[in-house]
């Protein structure tokens, strides 16, 4: 398990909230100063990407900010079940924009792994649906699983 995903299990609260469990839109992490990014050391973190006009650098910035820095995304404070499953969900959507791009693509699918891997260790009763669910709406391109303020 990575130190990122010890972290959302150890020091988020765990409220086991499926039932109010949703994907954080991109609204949630506008508003956070994209200067912030700039402290972050990720092997899957580069400024360029991130913050390019690609299709793919918005879900990165998200999941970054996640990862990294949920402790910004004031107004609401995911537990850590739904951390795991919103970064999932957007390097996931990340991952389908960019894995034609680049050979850091391995590195993308060992993330996507750990994060599948953590919340199948902390979570036992965790509905597998959900992670379904997010394959089926990214491989049809839509965003109805995100939600904004």
């Amino acid at each position: 398990m990575t130190n990122a995903n010890l972290f959302f299990v150890s020091k988020l609260p765990n409220t086991g909230g499926l039932d109010t469990l949703h994907i954080l839109g991109p609204s949630y992490f506008d508003r956070i100063d994209r200067k912030q990014l700039d402290n972050i050391t990720d092997d899957l973190h580069d400024i360029v990407l991130t913050f390019s006009f690609i299709k793919g650098s918005m879900p990165l910035r998200n999941y970054l900010f996640l990862t990294h820095m949920p402790h910004l995304l004031k107004r609401i404070r995911p537990d850590a079940l739904a951390c795991l499953v919103n970064r999932y969900y957007w390097l996931k959507k990340f991952s389908v924009h960019y894995e034609k791009r680049d050979k850091k693509f391995g590195l993308l699918q060992k993330q996507i792994v750990s994060i599948i891997e953590t919340i199948d260790h902390n979570f036992p009763n965790f509905d597998w649906d959900i992670i379904q669910d997010i394959q089926h709406h990214i491989r049809q391109g839509d965003n109805r699983l995100e939600r904004d303020e």
